[in-house]
């Protein structure tokens, strides 16, 4: 029997953006999928978009929760999958044959897999290509892979969980805890889905957001013990990011980014994206404006 791939979609009012999930989803060429939504009690037509789709979705919760890794955790644990893959309420699978190109990539007893992803501005509807080109050592600094395009072994998943007590990291504590154990991440270069800058991790921080992943990320390298190193990478990064109001020390700094990362045919490719206008096949997309089934 083919492998079966768990997708967990954690929900509250959610009905603005959720068809478009759920759509991506419904069309994929690979059927053997199990599709888990934990909803925190919404108030809003997201509850009723989900019975429109009980075709696709295997089973549903809905009640009060404390967070969206509580109710990932949830999801993990109802999972019955041989993988697991979580996805936005507010993103959607980049095309109708990304499940069967995952299928095909874990061989050789591969347990987890990152896919770079396409982020797109909800506004301006501009898009460019999030890549997952990290080392270990990138990671123990604070760089995290784009969680949209991680897939893991269900087994993994169910081994370390998410620490629920965090509100922005525990994905990013979840893959550290992963690797210091020994555990390998096989990279692929094809992006698998778009993932709408709007959320509290996708980079609109406000100062308390700030304060609270910088509190967490402290809390996580003291009960890791980990190098000084580390924590002085994490928080140049944090410096960096504060001074990005400078436009000639962002250009510098991306191109000492880039440079080290790629070649100078495919900066230019990535430079491009940077603008391009988001353009898709999928047959329900909001940013396209196109809304048929």
């Amino acid at each position: 029997m083919k492998p079966k791939i768990s997708i967990i979609i954690a929900t509250l009012n959610s009905g603005k953006t959720l068809k478009q999930t759920l759509d991506s989803i419904r069309h994929q060429t690979y059927k053997n999928i199990e599709l888990i939504i934990i909803d925190g009690l919404s108030s809003d037509n997201t509850l009723d978009l989900i019975k429109e789709y009980s075709d696709v979705v295997t089973k549903c919760i809905s009640e009060r929760d404390n967070g969206i890794y509580e109710a990932f955790n949830k999801g993990i644990t109802l999972a019955t999958g041989d993988y697991i893959g979580f996805i936005g309420s507010d993103d959607c699978y980049l095309n109708y044959n990304v499940f069967e190109s995952i299928i095909n990539d874990f061989i050789d007893d591969i347990d987890m897999i990152s896919y770079p992803i396409v982020c797109i501005d909800e506004y301006y509807k501009n898009e460019y290509i999030f890549f997952n080109t990290l080392d270990k050592e990138d990671i123990l600094t604070g760089k995290m892979l784009p969680h949209p395009g991680l897939f893991v072994k269900t087994k993994i998943m169910k081994k370390y969980m998410f620490n629920d007590k965090n509100k922005i990291i525990s994905d990013y504590e979840f893959l550290l805890r992963y690797l210091i154990d020994g555990g390998v991440v096989k990279f692929r270069d094809y992006p698998v889905a778009y993932f709408s800058n709007s959320g509290v991790s996708s980079g609109n921080f406000n100062s308390e957001s700030w304060k609270c992943e910088i509190s967490e990320h402290l809390t996580l390298y003291k009960s890791l013990k980990l190098e000084q190193k580390y924590l002085f990478g994490y928080l140049n990064q944090v410096f960096k990011y504060e001074e990005r109001e400078n436009t000639k020390y962002l250009i510098i700094l991306l191109m000492k980014n880039l440079l080290k990362k790629f070649k100078l045919a495919e900066i230019v490719k990535i430079l491009l994206g940077i603008k391009k206008k988001h353009k898709c096949n999928l047959k329900y997309c909001r940013w396209c404006g196109r809304y048929g089934e």
